[in-house]
């Protein structure tokens, strides 16, 4: 193939998912196209029926070189070379993200190129807290995801979303849509129900590395739960050194403290020794931190579900090591985890 040619073509790819995701005007062949935010699929780019009715996405793609989709139809799905693999990896300054949920697979652009890391709660009628942590690959799409597709209105003072403040409407949207919106917002996530935050029988610091530690420990002799080490690294790899997000939710301990003890707990190893971590906490209050706003999205969803029995898929109950919280053996912490 003309690398000319190529070039050409891959970067339309990457445009069209771009555009496509921000609904903005696009220009192909002096005609422009007025799109609205749309999720793409890899599918699309060598589509070639269409009805009689056609949204301005769809117009484009019909607008599409043939020549083009024939390239396309193989070039998209080549596993180490092709157009989505050049995109994950990085082409140029191009990221791009594949995500599958339900059955359905999208493009999206990765906007932020950088991961994030973001602690929030959400409280249930009782005296019960969700504590979310959500492993955020790309916050700025996930905000506009939040913002633009699901139509989510902000608090009309901060300028931020809230949970708690969203029409019933809303909240359903997005309870409905739960598994799309984890999969654009998260790669992956740590949940843990529990009293111990409004109902303290110890100190909170003794309690967070407790909930934290309780997630992981206490399994070994049980050949169910192997897992249990290289989940515990998997989310150790996923958040140190990365910058993290919280909310002033663990009072009298700072939101600075908490990510210090999160990493901390989560770096030490069998025997008591600790792997080398570094905490990078992001002094931002909720207001001014997109992460923290979609945590608390996740958060409040999380509960909602929970509190309406209906299952969290793909989210999974994780058992928890009643060991580290005797105190709340009336009441014992629940933990739920997901990774991509």
């Amino acid at each position: 193939m003309n690398k000319k040619k190529d070039s050409k073509w891959i970067n339309l790819f990457f445009d069209i998912i771009e555009k496509a995701y921000l609904g903005e005007e696009f220009v192909y062949e002096k005609e422009t196209f007025k799109l609205q935010p749309t999720l793409v699929k890899p599918s699309d780019f060598h589509r070639r029926t269409f009805g009689k009715s056609l949204t301005s996405y769809e117009a484009l793609l019909k607008a599409l070189n043939p020549n083009f989709k024939t390239v396309a139809s193989s070039e998209v799905y080549r596993v180490k070379t092709g157009w989505i693999a050049q995109g994950i990896k990085g082409y140029g300054n191009r990221k791009i993200r594949r995500i599958k949920a339900n059955e359905d697979v999208f493009l999206i652009p990765n906007i932020s190129k950088r991961p994030t890391v973001a602690i929030d709660t959400s409280g249930f009628a009782n005296t019960d807290t969700i504590v979310v942590i959500c492993i955020i690959p790309d916050y700025e799409g996930a905000y506009f995801f939040l913002e633009r597709h699901l139509m989510l209105p902000k608090d009309r003072y901060n300028k931020e979303f809230h949970w708690w403040k969203l029409d019933i409407t809303y909240k359903q949207r997005i309870v409905k849509n739960f598994n799309l919106v984890l999969h654009i917002c998260c790669d992956g996530l740590l949940a843990i129900k529990t009293n111990a935050l409004k109902d303290r029988r110890d100190k909170i610091e003794n309690l967070f590395k407790n909930l934290i530690d309780g997630c992981f420990s206490g399994y070994e002799k049980d050949p169910t739960q192997k897992m249990r080490p290289a989940l515990k690294k998997k989310f150790f790899d996923a958040i140190n050194g990365v910058e993290t997000h919280c909310d002033a939710d663990f009072r009298p301990l700072t939101p600075e403290k908490i990510v210090r003890l999160l990493v901390q707990t989560l770096a030490k190893k069998d025997g008591g020794k600790y792997e080398k971590y570094t905490p990078l906490f992001a002094n931002l209050r909720s207001h001014e931190s997109k992460p923290i706003q979609i945590a608390d999205i996740i958060a409040g969803a999380i509960r909602t579900i929970i509190e309406h029995g209906h299952s969290l898929n793909p989210i999974q109950p994780l058992p928890f090591d009643l060991r580290k919280m005797k105190k709340y053996s009336d009441n014992p912490p629940k933990a739920y985890f997901w990774f991509s």
